[in-house]
């Protein structure tokens, strides 16, 4: 029987194309993100001993493991358990001579058995091939095996929750405070840290007459765990964590009760035993360090979702190094620590960065000499800071050979004291902590070569934190929101040496909010702006519960105004969920980048929020819209009215409710109707009990007028009605009087049309980073011509009257019953009535509707289950040849007005046996060609791609979509299988690409096969 090896399955399911992506030993690994996991995995003589790992876009995804090293299922279930707890790959595949057989990572109740590949059906696009997992596929056919809730963190971090729960339960505790049930796990899970990870073994525990601590608390021994918590306090320099006055000794016997089923992996809520236990010398450092980040906060909501992700920590740390040769000489401060997960990861980074440089393991010396010299933190919690210290003890630790700290030659186990030294602490005695504070030693040093941090999001209250609040003053620096975030992202100058970086991860409201645009137009003054990311999109999934997002802001501790000037240019990323993020993966790609000018932020920051979802033709369209007429200046010029509803009781505030009592009161619910027709049959009478703040503006409650409640559809659709009948409204109530009925009526179509929805998302702030609501200033900024101003005086009479023959249908009782508002046909008739009344053109409306179908239905994905969006569903069958379509005319219509010559032609080249997940768009320049030189089917084209420019080794067409390559008069667009890259909008936005890269006369290109 012929034996098939590990190159040959590779080759057979597509991922021997995928080059370096294959890590098949340690000595591939280099400083690649998680180079201690990937050596771990591929060690010989390791736990794991794989035989490969692909990496997607920098996160090792799947391991491949020779059946014949395994003796039987319970060897393959040993490997997934160590993988679920590493917290990365997402599948093991077992490989054998005739078969390969596919595994999930974590184990349940009622999962599923391994799925069998054999050869004959393996393929380079099929089930468990490379493009399968590259495109994030496999996660809409198996969406169970890689649910996030599985994770080992998610797992953790609820159990914690539940334990803290039951030992400081209300009625009656078992430990007085939450802070030290919270301090008493903490001991838990480092002494778990210690153990499993052989630095505390069985030499240690002999030396000092010592048991486990799982032996201890399954036997009720209190007093045994007091003595080994002495012992570990004594050799680890007094930075031990004890943080509280409990002793184990003189607690209940319920205590240790719920910490053994902690240790052994019961459920503290449903009491089932799980499959996998927790195996601390596999979870990440930098992980434990993460979740306590949010365990440490008893203020706030914890679910395995809410942490400071590990994800985010790995791409801001990333962010930071980009670019740096030489990490083992950066000196690395983060002035907001916490419990350590940046800076802890840092240093995870530069140790594998030195063994890499030396091709040898740091010995512990070495290691300690390393710590004391680059990583520096302060933080005004005096136990995340131990949390802190302990955390980059295990980093120091960790891999050492031998392990045991009683196997260590003489004190060169004894570790480094590190608080007051590298980390330091507000306490009772002072406030060095603070990173606003005179008396931090790290804060005002300007001796680092990187800052990083993820701030305090918090708006400070009256009489809070005075150390930011007088710094700010002596530097005269506006506080947007009183938000102190803000107030460190401008101090941090004084932390980093000139020309050193700062990276910190900031709210998006401060970036984007428009209330916010000082924040930025002053920082761009202090600092050269080098890079934004924007992670408006990941809000519901990156940090549950959160009420704004993040942005990863990097920037050069220089001036960023010279000369009176501010000159250069920023990138801008805006990445989209897509289905790679359930894979625990950040997927950053320069389909989702902009290149700004820095200036643009000294006029305010607008640009970005037009650039979250809109490409150049959006910008070509708004400042097209821009053009015309707004809605406040019909406003101002006919004494029209916009306004609010009265408000109830506000505190103190209170009018007589009298000149209410006349009307009756339209509740906001009644407002939150697909209707474009108030029914009055829902008005109640007014809640005088309530009490009356302010009456609003009583002209809204008479006459002809158009009223919207706060709140929009999820899909941005302002919910306008229009009204004629007195009665009132309340604050969360908006409304526009006119006096003028069929103006109004027109106006109550157009809040509701395509184009104003595409306006809300495209400009507006809450649409992007919050829950989706208008405000007037939202509603006032639309584009409107006033019809005696229109320039086509017939076309604005005869849309006046469409839009009201409209609503007399939709006022009839029939309709005014269903509440079903607007059927589909009737709204593509009211958007051709607000296309023509603005006279946008055939491409415009093309760039609306596809914002309107795709984008509008995928922004903010609330859930994991809800990945597979509009936009990164698999393109529709007709998607291609209306794609190819708009590219041809597109590029027809730029070429005559370059006044270029010669024909332009696209085409889809046909799939290799029908198959893949990726495409390739054909463009012929110069002349008409239903075949290519360089291939005949889309495989390859991308080999011959390959060849060309990278020497015959495989690209990553995945990590790079919709990448444009110029080869003489050829234009290749590889584009991954996403409705994404299929639309209208997209096929525009491709063919000023194309034209921007080629010669702008003729439309030819150059000789030889380029990218972008």
């Amino acid at each position: 029987m012929q034996s098939t090896s590990l190159n040959d399955w590779l080759q057979a399911l597509g991922y021997a194309d995928a080059g370096d992506a294959v890590v098949t030993s340690p000595k591939q690994v280099g400083r690649r993100p998680y180079a201690a996991e990937l050596h771990d995995l591929l060690n010989d003589s390791g736990d794991f001993q794989l035989d490969a790992v692909f990496v997607v876009e920098n996160t090792p995804t799947v391991c491949f493991a020779d059946a014949r090293k395994l003796v039987d299922a319970s060897d393959v279930d040993a490997i997934r358990q160590r993988l679920w707890n590493q917290n990365l790959a997402s599948a093991l595949l077992v490989f054998g001579d005739n078969e390969v057989r596919a595994y999930s990572i974590p184990k349940w109740k009622k999962s599923p058995g391994p799925e069998v590949i054999s050869r004959d059906n393996a393929t380079d696009a099929g089930h468990w091939s490379a493009s399968e997992f590259q495109s994030s596929e496999i996660q809409q056919r198996l969406s169970d095996w890689f649910d996030p809730g599985r994770r080992v963190d998610r797992q953790l971090l609820r159990q914690l929750t539940r334990a803290v729960n039951q030992l400081n339960a209300d009625d009656e505790p078992l430990i007085a405070t939450r802070l030290q049930a919270q301090m008493l796990l903490a001991q838990v899970l480092f002494i778990s840290y210690l153990e499993h990870r052989g630095i505390v073994g069985d030499a240690y525990r002999e030396l000092n007459g010592l048991r486990t601590l799982h032996d201890l608390v399954d036997s009720r021994d209190g007093a045994g765990i007091d003595r080994l918590i002495e012992n570990l306090k004594r050799d680890f320099n007094g930075d031990f964590l004890e943080p509280t006055e409990i002793r184990w000794s003189q607690l209940d016997d319920q205590v240790l009760a719920i910490v053994s089923k902690l240790l052994s992996r019961v459920d503290l809520e449903t009491g089932q035993r799980d499959f996998w236990n927790y195996d601390f010398s596999h979870i990440p450092v930098e992980l434990l360090s993460g979740i306590y980040e949010k365990f440490l906060e008893p203020t706030k909501k914890t679910d395995g979702a809410y942490y400071t992700p590990r994800v985010l920590a790995e791409l801001a740390v990333e962010q930071a190094f980009e670019g740096i040769e030489n990490l083992a000489e950066c000196r690395v401060y983060d002035g907001a620590c916490g419990s350590g997960i940046l800076v802890t990861t840092a240093f995870r980074k530069i140790i594998a960065y030195r063994q890499a440089e030396l091709r040898r393991d740091l010995a512990i010396q070495e290691r300690i000499d390393l710590l004391k010299a680059t990583v520096f933190g302060s933080d005004i919690n005096s136990i995340a800071c131990r949390v802190t210290a302990f955390s980059l003890y295990l980093c120091l630790l960790e891999r050492l050979s031998p392990p045991d700290l009683a196997r260590r030659d003489g004190n060169q186990w004894r570790l480094p004291n590190l608080v007051g030294v590298n980390i330091f602490q507000s306490d009772d005695k002072s406030d060095q902590g603070d990173f606003f504070s005179p008396r931090n030693p790290l804060a005002t040093s300007g001796s680092f070569d990187i800052v990083i941090s993820n701030p305090p999001w918090r708006e400070l209250k009256e009489g809070e934190n005075q150390n930011a609040i007088e710094w700010a003053s002596r530097n005269k620096f506006k506080i947007p929101h009183h938000q102190l975030a803000s107030i460190y992202a401008a101090k941090a100058v004084e932390s980093a040496k000139k020309g050193g970086r700062i990276v910190l991860i900031l709210p998006t409201s401060l970036i984007t909010a428009p209330t916010n645009a000082d924040f930025l137009r002053q920082l761009s003054v202090r600092l050269k702006l080098d890079r934004l990311i924007n992670f408006s999109d990941f809000r519901r999934l990156m940090f549950a519960q959160a009420e704004h997002a993040c942005t990863i802001l990097r920037a050069e501790n220089v001036p960023g105004i010279q000369d009176n000037r501010v000159d250069g240019e920023f990138e801008y990323w805006v990445p989209k969920v897509d289905l790679s993020f359930a894979f625990n993966r950040l997927t950053l790609h320069e389909y989702d980048m902009m290149t700004l000018p820095r200036a643009t932020l000294i006029g305010g920051n607008d640009r970005l929020r037009r650039g979250f979802w809109g490409n150049s033709r959006d910008e070509s369209l708004y400042q097209r819209l821009c053009e015309l007429p707004q809605l406040d200046e019909a406003i101002e010029e006919n004494g029209w009215v916009i306004a609010k509803g009265y408000h109830m009781r506000d505190g103190d505030k209170a009018e007589p409710p009298e000149p209410l009592l006349k009307y009756r009161l339209m509740p906001t619910d009644a407002l939150n109707s697909p209707h474009p027709i108030v029914d009055i049959g829902k008005l109640i009478s007014v809640p005088i009990n309530r009490g009356v703040a302010s009456y609003g503006e009583m002209r809204l409650y008479e006459g002809e007028r158009v009223l919207w409640p706060d709140g929009t559809t999820t899909e941005m659709e302002i919910r306008s009605a229009y009204a004629s009948s007195p009665f009132c409204i309340p604050s969360g109530v908006g409304g526009l009087w006119t006096g003028d009925a069929l103006v109004a009526r027109f106006l109550t179509l157009y809040f509701r049309s395509s184009l104003a929805k595409y306006w809300l998302i495209l400009t507006g702030y809450t649409a992007q980073t919050e829950r989706a609501r208008v405000t007037l200033t939202d509603v006032q900024s639309l584009p409107f011509i006033q019809p005696k101003r229109h320039p086509n005086s017939e076309l604005a009479a005869t849309t006046l009257l469409a839009a009201d023959d409209l609503l007399k249908k939709l006022e009839s009782a029939d309709r005014m019953a269903t509440s079903k508002g607007l059927t589909p046909e009737e709204r593509a008739n009211v958007d051709t009535l607000v296309f023509e009344y603005l006279g946008l053109s055939d491409n415009e409306r093309m760039v609306v509707l596809d914002m309107i179908n795709l984008v509008a239905t995928s922004i903010q994905p609330s859930s994991y289950s809800v990945l597979l969006t509009p936009l990164q569903s698999r393109q529709t069958k007709d998607a291609p040849s209306e794609y190819v379509s708009v590219l041809t005319n597109a590029l027809q219509a730029l070429s005559r007005k370059r006044n270029g010559s010669g024909e332009i032609w696209a085409r889809v080249v046909d799939r290799q046996s029908g198959q893949g997940l990726l495409d390739v768009v054909h463009v012929s320049v110069g002349h008409r060609s239903s075949s290519s030189h360089h291939g005949r089917t889309a495989h390859e084209i991308m080999r011959a791609i390959c060849v060309e420019i990278n020497n015959g080794r495989p690209l990553d067409f995945f990590a790079m979509p919709n990448s444009t390559f110029v080869w003489g008069n050829d234009i290749y667009i590889v584009k991954p299988a996403k409705m994404r890259f299929w639309s209208k909008s997209a096929a525009l936005r491709d063919a000023d690409e194309i034209v921007s890269l080629i010669a702008p006369i003729n439309l030819k290109a150059s000789s030889e096969a380029r990218s972008n």
